[in-house]
């Protein structure tokens, strides 16, 4: 993700097209510091992370601190994601202070206790030298077999990225048994993704350098382009291409997967945008040609970080400082088709 402070300075013009009518948001409270993602249990509990390093329980608008990790918030740095393992574990991503590690651990959510379940190591040259504080990335994605997928971006150090003995600009996989394996390389700053079990293949966007923010699909081994290319730049040997380019500066940040419990958002994916300042409605990776993200809310709020589901199919998400629930239209108004 680019720098929270860098990204402000952006003013997101209009997009590509007309935000879905009848859908509207509901601020459910304030978070308490800069929030970095959200997260649900099965039984409706919203969880959120700071960059600060703390973890917090959100009930009735309330925040309950459930853990803090070591980590100093600066830039694309701190507490960067979190996601749910089971309803009594999140999986967190953070870096290290001076960031010379990106850490993935899992924290029990009754008392708090971090177990570190990797640490990725920054600087393989000097381990102990501090990096850039930019493109770690951010949320790690559980899948359903208990492995856990991380992006981590390139540091802004650019040739790292295509470089398999770097961990910067590089998606892993931690299996169950602690084993971890580089699954893919060539990325500038993947905030979020998600496991698509059935096809074997994770869907990533990617933070662009200009105006090139992308989506992916990417399989087991794959390059990505990153530095050599990016979005619809000229087309590099042995890089797999994104299946999307954003016309315009978005910055993609949170993507969640749907369930199918949605009156309206059966399927596909909704992508959370910080630039854009919207919800991005994804209804098939697959569509040939790939179909432009439509967006559900747009400039409702202010810069959107993460999404979430609930159990029941409800769309919750964070904006650096409130949590919002996403109301969709009366289903009598039919004021938008649902989705099968």
């Amino acid at each position: 993700m680019r720098s929270l402070v860098t990204v402000l300075l952006f003013t997101a013009g209009s997009l590509y097209a007309a935000a879905l009518p009848g859908f509207r948001v509901q601020m459910l409270g304030a978070t308490s510091g800069f929030a970095s993602s959200v997260a649900v249990d099965s039984h409706d509990t919203i969880y959120y992370s700071t960059t600060a390093g703390d973890l917090f329980r959100f009930v009735d608008g309330q925040s309950t601190l459930v853990a803090h990790v070591s980590t100093v918030p600066d830039g694309n740095s701190g507490l960067l994601g979190m996601a749910m393992r089971d309803d009594q574990t999140a999986i967190v991503h953070y870096t290290t202070p001076g960031q010379t590690a990106d850490v993935i651990s899992a924290i029990d959510l009754r008392s708090g206790t971090e177990t570190i379940l990797h640490s990725f190591v920054c600087d393989i040259e000097m381990p102990s030298r501090p990096c850039p504080v930019e493109h770690h990335g951010g949320n790690p994605s559980v899948a359903s077999d208990g492995s856990i997928f991380v992006g981590i971006g390139d540091y802004n150090g650019g040739a790292i990225a295509a470089s398999p003995q770097w961990n910067g600009g590089k998606v892993f996989r931690i299996f169950p048994d602690g084993s971890v394996e580089q699954f893919a390389r060539g990325f500038r700053n993947p905030f979020d993704m998600a496991w698509d079990a059935a096809h074997q293949r994770l869907i990533v966007p990617d933070n662009g350098d200009a105006v090139d923010d992308e989506i992916n699909i990417v399989h087991q081994g794959d390059f990505c382009g990153w530095p050599f290319t990016m979005g619809d730049g000229t087309a590099v040997a042995g890089a797999v291409a994104p299946v999307y380019t954003f016309p315009e500066v978005v910055a993609p940040t949170g993507l969640v997967a749907l369930s199918g419990h949605n009156p309206y958002l059966r399927r596909g994916y909704l992508l959370a945008t910080f630039v854009g300042r919207s919800l991005e409605y994804i209804p098939d990776v697959d569509a040939t040609p790939f179909p432009a993200p439509t967006p559900v809310i747009q400039d409702e709020t202010p810069s959107i970080i993460d999404v979430a589901e609930e159990p029941d199919g409800g769309i919750v998400f964070v904006t650096g400082n409130a949590i919002y629930r996403l109301i969709v239209p009366p289903l009598r108004t039919r004021a938008v088709s649902p989705v099968h």
